[in-house]
């Protein structure tokens, strides 16, 4: 049953350590399945256990323009749409609001409010980000998210270190997105973040958590919304074990052609 009422807090939850690719959608699937059935309203922090490949829900799985250095590596298809991301030396976040909140009444408004923290965040450690502000599209896209353009990406001289993608469900939203931080060797051509700044030094467990509190205390406020620290419930994890069982983790989610 949806629920009519406004929620009155965002539950915040940082993952401890780094997951597999097929869970990490999975419980964005069931925080997005919590806000269309029961109003709340949930911000993720998390990282991925290995470098993984995330394809774009209307993505094929393959391309004539890929790495062969990728076909080792695990693939999973999100729910969102856009194009494939190499998650490796990056955070990623995603922000699941309920139908009821202003925020889901428009979609592209949901990208700024979340970027436009993350900017501010990142500036007080001299990390001067900033919107692209115009978007691009080539005749034939290419593979990677990272070698697309919107107007919404966050950029470093140039060069984008965050994008993010939505998927909607009975009016409720999920948006999740990867900050780049450092260089995969798996896709060199993308410069990270603290590569360009030279502060590699930087990417170690204590920043990245410092990171990820400030972030969503700055994002609480940008939602106007209090932050709960909590754990998924129960019934989010029995639901995300079972998308990770019969979709995330196999073969025919993932390489089926859209």
């Amino acid at each position: 049953m949806t629920h009519s009422s406004i929620p009155d807090h965002c539950r915040l939850i940082i993952e401890p350590a780094p997951l597999t690719g097929s869970w990490n959608m999975a419980v964005d699937e069931a925080l997005l399945e919590s806000a269309a059935e029961n109003g709340l309203c949930s911000l993720r922090w998390y990282r991925w256990d290995q470098p993984t490949i995330s394809l774009g829900y209307f993505q094929n799985n393959e391309t004539k323009d890929q790495n062969e250095t990728w076909k080792g590596l695990p693939r999973v298809r999100r729910l969102s749409g856009g194009g494939a991301i190499l998650h490796h030396h990056e955070l990623t976040y995603s922000f699941a609001v309920p139908a009821n909140h202003p925020l889901s009444q428009s979609p592209p408004d949901l990208y700024l409010t979340i970027h436009q923290p993350l900017i501010d965040v990142l500036a007080t450690h001299d990390l001067q980000v900033a919107f692209r502000g115009v978007s691009f599209k080539a005749e034939s896209e290419p593979f990677l998210c990272f070698g697309r353009g919107d107007e919404r990406d966050l950029v470093y001289q140039g060069n984008k270190v965050l994008g993010s993608a939505q998927r909607r469900r009975r009016g409720a939203i999920v948006q999740h997105g990867s900050l780049l931080l450092l260089t995969s060797k798996y896709a060199s051509h993308f410069p990270g973040l603290l590569n360009q700044l030279e502060q590699t030094s930087l990417y170690q467990e204590d920043f990245l958590s410092q990171l990820a509190k400030e972030f969503s205390q700055a994002i609480a406020q940008a939602i106007k919304l209090p932050l709960e620290s909590q754990k998924l419930t129960d019934e989010e994890l029995g639901q995300a074990r079972q998308l990770e069982k019969e979709k995330y983790s196999r073969e025919f989610w993932t390489s089926r052609k859209k």
